[in-house]
């Protein structure tokens, strides 16, 4: 079991010393400094337990903080710090969604021991749901996961099946830790279909020279080689032998005339209808 674990709070010495802490016991450990960063971290990365300062700037935003929690990372347990506390506000915390509210005053060591009782309690249900019907889920969950993104994200069939494709092997891989998987897989469809968008808006954004070294497989450019890979592969026969042999073997034009049987003068013309078809490509 992968035991990760993101600690949020404002005061940097206290992310420190619960990082430090929870690493001695043998825990992978990350801290945020703040409610949109938290979440950013939460998009990328699948966390077992959230521990998260109440009052992030204000108590609002520790709530808000709950709440998004909730939505981008269904899988994770949230445990709640802060440094003042009643009966009133831990029950209006425990509402939210947190599983316990701890105080600070406690000391770090009293705030991990919790954590680790947290991650005693996610590895026993893990071993409840050893017998989980996997066929059952998968008949009782298709059609509302292949509808997230093709109704919320206005995606097309085709990327709605790789979306929940991707969503299940990861499943698969995380189900030990997954306690509620109907919710985790809704969570990581939207998810997944967040990272595609942000991935085909950057991609509209390339301009010529961006395009032309990430055909040419520059430096610290695999993953966007790999995406122009596919796109390449959508493109007719010609276009896609164009960008081939002139972006990334580096033919010249002459030499692209003699083998491809062009007239030297359609080279660049062509080339650059190749390549506006290579940038629409992308953006599918």
């Amino acid at each position: 079991m992968q035991r990760r674990i993101l600690v949020v709070d404002d005061e940097p010495m206290i992310v420190e010393g619960l990082t430090i802490h929870l690493t001695w016991e043998a825990l992978s450990a990350a801290g945020a400094f703040d409610r949109l960063s938290a979440i950013a971290m939460m998009a990328e990365e699948d966390y077992s337990v959230v521990l998260a300062d109440l009052c992030l700037t204000t108590r609002e935003e520790g709530l808000q903080l709950i709440d998004e929690i909730r939505r981008v990372s269904p899988g994770s347990r949230i445990v709640t710090m802060t440094g003042h506390t009643n009966p009133e506000i831990e029950a209006e915390v425990l509402a939210c969604g947190s599983m316990r509210l701890l105080h600070k005053g406690d000391g770090e060591q009293v705030i991990v021991d919790a954590i680790l009782e947290v991650l005693a309690e996610i590895e026993r249900e893990a071993g409840k749901q050893e017998e989980l019907d996997v066929e059952a889920l998968y008949q009782h969950t298709v059609r509302l996961l292949h509808s997230i993104p093709m109704r919320r994200f206005g995606l097309s069939p085709q990327q709605a099946d790789d979306v929940v494709q991707d969503a299940w092997l990861l499943f698969l891989e995380k189900r030990g830790l997954i306690h509620s998987p109907r919710a985790w897989l809704a969570g990581t469809v939207s998810k997944l279909c967040l990272q595609l968008l942000g991935r085909s808006s950057r991609l509209r954004q390339l301009d010529e020279a961006t395009l032309d070294e990430m055909l040419a497989g520059g430096e610290g450019v695999t993953e966007s080689r790999m995406i122009v890979n596919q796109a390449l592969a959508r493109l007719d026969p010609r276009s896609r032998e164009l960008c081939r042999r002139l972006a990334i073997e580096g033919f010249s034009y002459a030499e692209v005339s003699d083998t491809m049987s062009l007239p030297i003068g359609s080279i660049g013309p062509l080339y650059m209808r190749a390549k506006a078809s290579l940038r629409r490509s992308l953006e599918c």
